[in-house]
Formats: C-alpha cells, sequence, structure tokens
C-alpha cells in the first residue's frame, strides 16, 4: 500500500460499539450515517470514509494493527480488550475539587458535567456539600470495544494525497496541487491564514506531507487572494481624497512659510 518509505495514507469507513457489562452494544463512533441514527448517535457529522495516516493517527492500538495488515477492499470486525483501546480505568484519576474552586472558574457543579481542570477534561460523577468529584478516565476506559472497519480506498497519486492532508489539517479544499521536477506546490485559499494556530498547523502538514511523499525534494505553500476591481477602485479614490484632506510634509511646510 502505497510507496516504499512512504507513510501509508488510507480511507477508512468504521463502526466502534462499547460492550457492557451485561453483553448489551452502544454505539459510540462510527462514519456511517444510517448506523448514526439508528442507534440515536449525533448526526452533526461528518460522515463519510475518514482519512488515517497508518501509524500516525489518533487510533487506538487495536485498529492500527488491524490495519497494517490490511489492503483496499478488506473489512474486518474484532474485539478490542481495553489494554488496546482506552486502557483500564483507573481510581486514582476519580479527583476531589473544592466547589469554591469551580464556582471561581465560572463551573456550576452538576453530576454528569463536563469540565475542564488544570488543561485536563473530565466529568463530575458526584457533588457533595464542599466537593465536587470528578472522573479524569477517558469515557471509555475499562471497556471492550467491538470493531468493523474497511479500507475504502489507498491513497497512491501525490496530489490527491497532499488534497486529503491539507484537508485533514487545515479543514479546506487545497485551490491546487501540482508535482514537477521533485518540487510539491500546494496552493490554499487565503481565508487559511485566518486560522488559530496556523504556523503550528502548517508545520504538522508539512511533516505529514514529507512522510507521505518521500519523493518530494521541496514542499512549497502559496495562498491565493481574490481581489474585486470594484473594491480595488473605490480604495484609490478614498486613498485620492485622503491625500488632498491632508497635504504631504512638503506641503505644509510650504504652507507654513507664508
Amino acid at each position: 500500500m502505497g510507496d516504499s518509505g512512504a507513510a501509508r495514507l488510507a480511507l477508512i469507513r468504521y463502526k466502534i460499539y462499547a460492550i457492557d457489562d451485561d453483553g448489551r452494544e452502544i454505539l459510540v463512533d462510527t462514519t456511517e450515517e444510517e448506523e448514526a441514527k439508528k442507534h440515536g448517535l449525533d448526526t452533526a457529522g461528518p460522515f463519510g470514509p475518514r482519512l488515517v495516516v497508518i501509524g500516525k493517527s489518533r487510533l487506538i492500538d487495536a485498529v492500527e494493527e488491524a490495519l497494517k495488515d490490511m489492503r483496499e477492499g478488506d473489512e474486518k470486525e474484532f474485539i478490542a480488550p481495553p489494554e488496546k483501546a482506552y486502557g483500564s480505568r483507573d481510581e486514582r484519576k476519580v479527583i476531589r475539587v473544592p466547589i469554591k474552586q469551580l464556582r471561581r472558574s465560572g463551573i456550576r457543579p452538576v453530576v454528569g458535567q463536563e469540565v475542564e481542570v488544570g488543561g485536563n477534561r473530565g466529568r463530575i460523577v458526584r457533588v457533595t456539600e464542599r466537593f465536587a468529584y470528578i472522573d479524569f478516565n477517558h469515557p471509555l476506559a475499562g471497556k471492550r470495544l467491538k470493531v468493523w472497519i474497511k479500507v475504502e480506498k489507498e491513497l497512491r497519486d501525490v496530489q490527491e494525497k497532499a488534497k486529503y492532508l491539507v484537508e485533514r489539517w487545515l479543514y479546506v479544499k487545497p485551490v491546487a496541487v501540482s508535482f514537477n521536477d521533485g518540487v510539491l506546490t500546494v496552493e490554499m485559499p487565503s481565508e487559511v491564514l485566518a486560522q488559530k494556530d496556523l504556523e503550528a498547523k502548517l508545520a504538522l502538514l508539512l511533516r505529514d506531507l514529507a512522510d507521505a511523499i518521500p519523493e518530494a525534494s521541496e514542499i512549497v505553500y502559496t495562498f491565493r487572494f481574490k481581489v474585486k476591481q470594484e473594491e480595488k477602485r473605490g480604495q484609490e479614490a478614498e486613498e485620492q481624497q485622503m491625500e488632498k484632506a491632508n497635504p504631504t510634509s512638503q506641503e505644509a511646510d510650504k504652507a507654513s512659510s507664508y
């Protein structure tokens, strides 16, 4: 899958169910909209095949291991134990926090509410008169997962790899992608420049592009700006009016000498 030495990119579909102690299966994540609707999962999306960089994606160990031996069109269903999913529950991660501290941070202590304390996200599981108990374990810690995955498509074309990686990190479609004489040029819309933490995102994109396209000796980012001629003429007229209203320093000096 892909060139030798290149990171493997693929579009995958999946369904993940948490298995309760009584054997009941609860859908917790999927790329399939109909499956989400059937199980009452949030259908805000997005749905459809998901890009993964195999071995370097934020996937549970069980899925990463399964994908290593899969090729386009392959599908698998298996049970992932907690140690290859989100780990075992750790009761030491249930922390007691004074209610006064939460209120100073603008947090109402309500059971079931997700909160962020000290840079970590957790869920309030118990509230007493003075304290709130916050569980910082992953919601699926200690759970066995039933997983179905399918490799929908292997990405081999340079332009296609670049397109999907740009969408992965910047959430926009590139305007154009070209690859000539070892130079990969990715042209992006100007609205990308308004994104928060853009420098970090571009660095991560560069890393993935270099891993996925080792034949590229140089990677160039460009940005396209659209300028409406009416706006341009309006700006020029406004600048001319400002110049008339505000004489240059030379004209001001000449005026002061009279």
